[in-house]
């Protein structure tokens, strides 16, 4: 018997999985990630995964989506993990989707998570190699610091942040802003080491500095939890030494903060079901990590720059909101459930979900104007700087080619570039009143070589 061609089939599901893109409004069947226990030698018909029975059915049409890009493999192996989506017919388990995760339970780090009982009280859940560690924490009180299991999250600190941060600072005069990491701690540091904000411990060394991170820090990657942590401690450390950390929310924040879970990395659906939570209730308001991310803002005013993920419509300059009122009517928001009919149908009550709210709007790009209500006029763009005292809106959420201007308009700058690797990090940069797109050696081109910083031009 000649083998079947297995190899090409999964090798040319894994590439639409590369290219693909789930969409936003997909509907999400039975799922299940869990260890290959066994398979047909034909590769078509019983796969055993967790002590179950799943049917891949010989000539199905299965599609690959979800987060990418995905690890995969082209070959099944016992022992690693597999993640499928599945029908229920007749009380049997036919695979409709499929992806091949190319590693082991033993890869999987995940956590610390702090999940909290009360008020002085609370547990922690570690996974280390696969495997679930909870210990228990009593008597806690602001500024604890507690050792974890994790090696890459060794101490965390005990702080519940219950008052809000401030949405303006005018008098920043040195800014380095980011967006859209999707849980890339590791090129994010080097990108940070290459441009002098951190030393090689990862320890806060830019003084007076501001770093802001314009939104969608959490999904697709796979180091989210780390870099969760990574950045609530540079905030401290950041404020310590006289400059700040701006952390600004995005739309997949709001998403994992309201369960929708579509764009999270394989390895957390595997984490959570064995933790017995899901990934929204880790990043609930009982959590450490909830609450913090809680506590951010939407909209901020730092420099001469109006940071807001996605985009300030003319709609929302129209409701005359200043930003402490949108970021207040945000975080009373937060959380379940995602996608409310009300909130999308209007703009007031939906700051969250609303097309032309901050965590989505996208009229700013020619490419997708006309569906974000046109593009904005020279008017209109001046009408939301004017509000708030601003010269440049700078947006994420977007991926542009590089960090620069708008659809060649100067008051509009997007920075929503790929971080897979160093080689593709980068950022906005201002100081001494220049504008400069930087790299993760720290190599300054100059955003516009005619702009001059009192000009406005």
């Amino acid at each position: 018997m000649s083998r079947p061609a297995f190899p090409l089939f999964f090798s040319a599901l894994i590439m639409a999985a590369l290219i693909g893109v789930w969409p936003e409004h997909a509907v999400i069947a039975d799922e299940k990630i869990g260890i290959l226990e066994s398979f047909d030698s034909n590769y078509f018909g019983e796969w055993r995964i967790d002590g179950k029975t799943y049917v891949l059915e010989e000539g199905a049409n299965i599609p690959v989506a979800g987060p990418s890009p995905p690890v995969g493999a082209e070959s099944p192996v016992a022992g690693h993990l597999v993640r499928i989506k599945y029908d229920v017919r007749d009380g049997i388990r036919y695979v409709t989707w499929m992806q091949l995760l190319g590693v082991g339970p033993e890869s999987v780090q995940d956590g610390p998570y702090l999940i909290w009982k009360d008020a002085d009280t609370a547990t922690m859940i570690t996974v280390v190699d696969g495997e679930v560690i909870r210990t228990e924490h009593d008597e806690l009180s602001d500024g604890d610091e507690l050792p974890t299991p994790s090696r890459t999250v060794p101490v965390i600190k005990v702080d519940p942040a219950t008052v809000a941060p401030s949405a303006s600072w005018p008098d920043a005069a040195r800014i380095l802003a980011v967006s859209d990491l999707e849980g890339n701690r590791g090129t994010f540091l080097a990108f940070l080491r290459g441009n002098g904000v951190v030393n090689e411990a990862g320890e806060w060394t830019w003084g007076d500095g501001h770093l802001v991170l314009n939104g969608d820090i959490v999904d697709r990657g796979d180091q989210v939890t780390e870099l969760l942590w990574l950045i609530r401690r540079l905030e401290r450390d950041a404020e310590l030494a006289g400059g700040r950390v701006h952390y600004v929310l995005g739309n997949h924040e709001s998403m994992v903060m309201a369960g929708d879970l579509r764009y999270i990395h394989p390895k957390y659906r595997f984490s959570t079901d064995r933790i017995g939570a899901s990934y929204d209730e880790l990043h609930g308001p009982n959590s450490e990590l909830g609450r913090w991310l809680r506590n951010h803002n939407s909209v901020i005013r730092v420099g001469p720059f109006l940071f807001v993920h996605a985009g300030y419509s003319p709609e929302l300059d129209r409701l005359g909101l200043e930003l402490d009122e949108v970021n207040r009517m945000i975080r009373v928001g937060l959380g379940p459930p995602a996608w409310p009919a009300a909130a999308k149908a209007d703009l007031r009550n939906g700051l969250i979900w609303h097309q032309q709210g901050p965590h989505w709007y996208r009229g700013y790009f020619p490419r997708h104007a006309e569906d974000w209500g046109g593009r904005p006029s020279e008017e209109a763009i001046a009408s939301i700087l004017n509000r708030h005292g601003a010269r440049h809106i700078v947006v994420g959420h977007t991926v542009v080619d590089e960090v620069g201007w708008i659809d060649g308009r100067p008051e509009l700058i997007g920075i929503d570039v790929a971080w897979r690797d160093p080689s593709e990090a980068s950022g906005l940069l201002y100081e001494q009143g220049g504008l400069y797109r930087v790299d993760a050696m720290g190599r300054k081109t100059p955003l516009d070589p005619g702009y001059s910083p009192t000009s406005g031009e």
